[in-house]
């Protein structure tokens, strides 16, 4: 008899899917249990019954897995922010890799290929360097934190916890949340509410880069009326802490929850922030603005660039082409070992930071530009290579992105990707001229189910 929403179960959890759910199996049916570890039996409650799997809620732990460990943070379970404090951390690496082979398999249908070692986190605790804070307002008033967990079964927009401690930052970004809060209610402005696109404050962004410069983002709404209140919350900020490198206030004019500002309206100190990856005796430095994308764990880009070089094999001869580019992070970091690299990226504010940074590490052989890569004018244009970075977003390449790929045919396509899922389909895209030679976990989101990988494509 199938499972019946709202039964009770009693399962052996065999491993961890993607996005973190405990899997088990009942009567040959796969079921997913939130809060469920490799190693224990529980008994579960099915919040969802389809033909093929069911959904379920852990209900209590009969026998805890021997990789069981005690929670760092008091707001564990609460916070949607981790989802594997509770599990020994090589064990969390072990199943994140576990993901992305399964994904490249069943996804991607690959066969034939062995993964290589995952690579984890040099550092597990207070390794983000950017946290992006969300305000609420609720009848009881103004709250600024994470977004909480979400019971299993329910969707939405999780409401906001007003967090008090957090491992995954440095203590001063803490601290910084707290006098932001403090100072936001006592404003008497209202958070931002997306149902009725109104309210004040939308977004708390801390940057804390490894060189120890911070930079505090806000993004507010646009009633100009109330834009004095945030630079006075920049001025108190930078009084309180003068150890602040910069404060940005940009608003938003767009119902998306997106923690990015669209136009920027007062600004104390720096235009951008410095930061500094390192690995294996390479040293590159960038410019960060407020609203450009980087690696979130520095320690751990280090690694993920350092397997990108190492995967590519250069020996100073190569053309590269880096596509989705941002700032120019990989790029930048290969350059020393390539004769060219040419860098795609469609955000501008993010090209002119690749550009000052290529110029901040004294790099001549670089070039950026301006560009989508999801229109036929842009890929036709796209220069020959000898080896083709593409580190797109979530959701992975555009169809016609792929199709130009297989028409350039560089000799080497590297691939980093935050979602395995996409990124096997990816893999499958380029199948038809492509061979994967290697992959490799690379683990920067300590205690959450996120993973990044790097793959190595050769042209058969």
């Amino acid at each position: 008899m199938p499972l019946q929403k709202d039964e009770v179960i009693e399962c052996s959890i065999e491993s961890l899917a993607f996005g973190g759910r405990g899997v088990a199996h009942v009567d040959g049916m796969a079921v997913f249990v939130a809060g469920g570890l490799p190693g224990d039996t529980v008994t579960a409650r099915v919040v969802k019954a389809k033909k093929r799997f069911a959904e379920a809620a852990l209900e209590s732990v009969v026998t805890p897995s021997d990789r069981r460990v005690k929670p760092k943070c008091p707001h564990f379970g609460q916070c949607g922010g981790c989802a594997a404090q509770d599990l020994e951390y090589g064990e969390q690496v072990a199943q994140k890799a576990a993901q992305v082979e399964n994904a490249l398999r069943r996804i991607g249908g690959v066969e034939g290929f062995a993964m290589d070692a995952p690579a984890p986190s040099p550092v597990v605790w207070n390794y983000r360097n950017k946290m992006e804070f969300v305000f609420e307002q609720r009848a009881d008033g103004l709250h600024l934190g994470l977004r909480a967990n979400l019971p299993a079964g329910e969707k939405g927009l999780a409401p906001v916890l007003d967090i008090e401690e957090c491992h995954l930052c440095a203590r001063r970004d803490v601290e910084i949340l707290r006098a932001a809060r403090e100072f936001a209610r006592a404003s008497g402005l209202p958070a931002f509410d997306p149902s009725e696109n109104s309210g004040f404050w939308r977004h708390l962004v801390v940057r804390h880069t490894s060189l120890n410069e911070i930079m505090v983002h806000v993004i507010t709404g646009e009633e100009t009326r109330h834009y004095a209140r945030a630079e006075e919350l920049g001025k108190a900020l930078v009084d309180r802490f003068p150890d602040l490198t910069s404060f940005v206030h940009s608003s938003r004019a767009r119902r998306s929850l997106a923690a990015s500002g669209e136009k920027t309206v007062f600004r104390l100190g720096a235009r951008a922030v410095e930061e500094m990856v390192e690995h294996d005796g390479r040293q590159a430095r960038y410019h960060i603005g407020p609203n450009a994308f980087f690696q979130t764990n520095t320690a751990g880009a280090g690694e993920l660039f350092g397997t990108v070089r190492e995967f590519g094999g250069f020996t100073g001869t190569e053309t590269v082409l880096d596509l989705y580019c941002g700032i120019g992070a990989i790029g930048i970091f290969l350059a020393d070992k390539a004769a060219r690299v040419i860098g795609f990226e469609i955000s501008e504010e993010a090209v002119a930071k690749a550009w000052s940074s290529a110029k901040l590490n004294g790099l001549d052989n670089c070039e950026f530009a301006v560009g989508t890569l999801d229109t036929d004018a842009n890929l036709k244009a796209l220069p020959e290579n000898d080896v083709l970075v593409i580190d797109p977003p979530r959701a992975g390449m555009h169809e016609n992105t792929a199709r130009a790929i297989l028409e350039l045919a560089p000799p080497k396509i590297i691939a980093v990707s935050c979602d395995p899922a996409t990124l096997a389909r990816d893999v499958k895209r380029l199948s038809e001229r492509y061979e994967l030679k290697r992959a490799r976990a690379v683990d920067m989101f300590p205690h959450t189910h996120h993973i990044e990988t790097v793959a190595l494509l050769e042209l058969k």
